[in-house]
């Protein structure tokens, strides 16, 4: 097969990833290279998307044996995007230092922005994120922000609509808006809780709970404002995202887990 066809192959691969089909886009790469950086890259991408970590670490992996990461931005934003899901933040850091290094990208200033984030620098997130919507204003909208009061205001609309058994449930346990989620929270596998990460449940959920005994953490539900509002692009949006992340961890507090959460429609 020529290089032309193993790049054509990539392409199609990669408009299978935009449109949301990581399976179709790695069935797709088989008809690249296994020799060429960019298959790996492809592929690390595409497990990235499916959240099967250590396949997209082990597909990197490959690619850098190919490929020095500081000639390859989207090498870079593979491993960046891997150290961040794994909270290696530091690690993260560097990676994405060399992918600013070979031009610049509003996926990268979007990360960089995550960084600044997670270390409270809200100030210079917000600029960074300024940077990658003047780049490309389309894809990287400037976020919704709301204030204390205005968040509060729409969470409390968000537990008025609930139905009666749901809400009865929510008076047990408390909600804290926190700007973003921390290390602290991950717990052992950090994997179940990324950075970007909107909402989250602690605790023993209903299922859990024993009766004679004193759960080890009191159940709570968390919501991340700042990541809530980076996920959206207009105050409409964010209402009701902050709606459906309320919902979903609120289902994971009844004892229902990711599937039954969406059957339940609190998704």
């Amino acid at each position: 097969m020529s290089h032309e066809q193993d790049y054509a192959a990539l392409d199609r691969a990669w408009e299978a990833l935009d449109a949301g089909d990581p399976e179709a886009a790695l069935e797709t790469a088989r008809g690249a290279s296994d020799e060429l950086a960019e298959t790996w890259v492809l592929r690390a991408t595409a497990q990235l998307a499916l959240d099967d970590l250590d396949a997209a670490r082990a597909s990197a992996e490959e690619a850098a044996r190919r490929e020095d990461a500081s000639e390859d931005m989207e090498l870079a934003l593979v491993r960046a995007e891997l150290a961040l899901r794994l909270w290696e933040l530091d690690a993260a850091r560097d990676e994405l230092a060399r992918a600013q290094a070979l031009g610049e990208s509003p996926v990268v200033l979007a990360k960089l922005a995550l960084l600044a984030d997670l270390e409270g620098d809200f100030g210079r997130a917000d600029r960074l994120l300024r940077d990658a919507q003047r780049l490309e204003p389309q894809s990287f909208p400037a976020p919704q922000r709301l204030s204390e009061s205005e968040f509060d205001r729409v969470l409390k609309q968000a537990i008025a609509r609930l139905p009666d058994e749901f809400r009865s449930a929510l008076e047990q346990v408390p909600v804290i808006v926190e700007p973003m989620p921390s290390r602290a929270l991950c717990g052992d596998d950090p994997r179940e809780t990324p950075p970007d990460l909107l909402g989250l449940f602690t605790g023993a959920s209903l299922a859990e709970r024993d009766p004679e005994g004193v759960p080890e953490l009191p159940p709570t539900i968390h919501l991340f404002q700042r990541n809530l509002e980076r996920a959206c692009t207009s105050r409409r949006e964010l209402a009701e995202q902050i709606e459906v992340t309320l919902y979903h961890e609120l289902g994971h507090y009844l004892g229902f887990d990711e599937d039954g959460v969406a059957d339940l429609g609190l998704e």
